[in-house]
């Protein structure tokens, strides 16, 4: 699983629409799209406020391993 599948793993399981989910990262819903797809990689900053603004494992974010709060 890439890191863009966990993203998109997170925000399923958050019941979040990509604005939603965007919207409490600061980001726009096209950007968050774009990493689900893997059009875009996963940046340091992005990864950082997915795991503070949602209690997420950042071990689990970036490399799969461990659970994923």
């Amino acid at each position: 699983m890439t890191q863009g599948e966990r993203v998109k793993q997170i925000r399923k399981s958050l019941n979040l629409t990509l604005e939603k989910f965007g919207n409490a990262l600061g980001m726009k819903k096209n950007s968050v799209s774009q990493v689900e797809n893997g059009k875009n990689n996963l940046t340091e900053q992005m990864a950082k406020s997915i795991c503070r603004e949602f209690n997420v494992n950042e071990e689990w974010l970036r490399h799969g391993t461990g659970e994923m709060f």
